[in-house]
């Protein structure tokens, strides 16, 4: 993916503004609570891998529970882009086909957001980095500490012109299993957050049943969408503190 100038501009500025060096690791969640963007992680069709709304004020993003956890943290930087850099935006679905103009910048921003040149370079040895090919061992270094998806970041790295196409296909490939023989955890290569709601939206639900705006009954269906019961009351251990 060649980079867009002004798309990197955005980006770096995006982290500065919210306190992230220029080389950090995102935490998502903990971007998303301080961004105060209601985030919701649903199964839905596997061509969409997520949703943002912005609307009086308020700002919303759907992300698909059955991508894999590192396509996910994509997908929360591509929204933001929608959310907080394009111009006149109220509503987006986000899917792999027939991609906009504005599709393709948010894809641009979540890459050069999610991993930053510097960054990349500093887990780069210097033999590898002569040679403009990054071995195996680096780029599981590289995604493990970033969070992100293999095609995410080999996308990157081709950009960044320090990998090649025999080595692209190889990564491709095998991913968990390479993982695994590496030593680190796979999570981050598959789905999970299936029902994850990240802000306010208990508070929010709460509120309007203070409010007498909803029913008990309909307060009680609203947390239930996020798998919280409030009708359960089970025992309170004697050793909670």
């Amino acid at each position: 993916m060649a980079v867009n100038l002004e798309i990197k501009k955005e980006a770096d500025g995006f982290r500065k503004r919210h306190g992230l060096g220029s080389k950090d690791s995102i935490n998502i969640k903990g971007l998303l609570l301080k961004l105060k963007v209601l985030t919701v992680y649903k199964p839905i069709h596997p061509n969409i891998s997520g949703m943002a709304i912005k609307t009086d004020g308020h700002r919303f993003i759907l992300i698909n529970s059955n991508d894999t956890l590192g396509r996910q943290n994509f997908s929360v930087l591509h929204e933001l882009y929608h959310l907080y850099v394009q111009e006149s935006f109220e509503y987006s679905i986000c899917s792999e086909n027939g991609k906009t103009r504005e599709e393709k910048n948010a894809d641009n921003f979540a890459s050069l957001l999610l991993l930053p040149e510097n960054g990349i370079l500093d887990f780069v040895p210097a033999d590898e980095l002569k040679k403009k090919n990054v071995s195996l061992g680096t780029v599981l270094e590289i995604e493990q500490y970033y969070m992100c998806s293999r095609s995410a970041l080999l996308n990157r790295l081709k950009g960044l012109k320090l990998l090649g196409t025999e080595q692209f296909q190889k990564y491709s490939e095998n991913i968990i299993s390479n993982a695994r023989h590496y030593g680190y955890e796979t999570d981050l290569y598959r789905p999970g957050n299936a029902n994850l709601v990240i802000g306010d939206y208990g508070k929010r639900a709460k509120l309007l049943f203070d409010k007498d705006i909803i029913s008990e009954s309909h307060f009680i269906s609203l947390m239930k969408d996020i798998n919280i019961d409030i009708d359960e009351n089970p025992a309170e251990s004697k050793d909670a503190d």
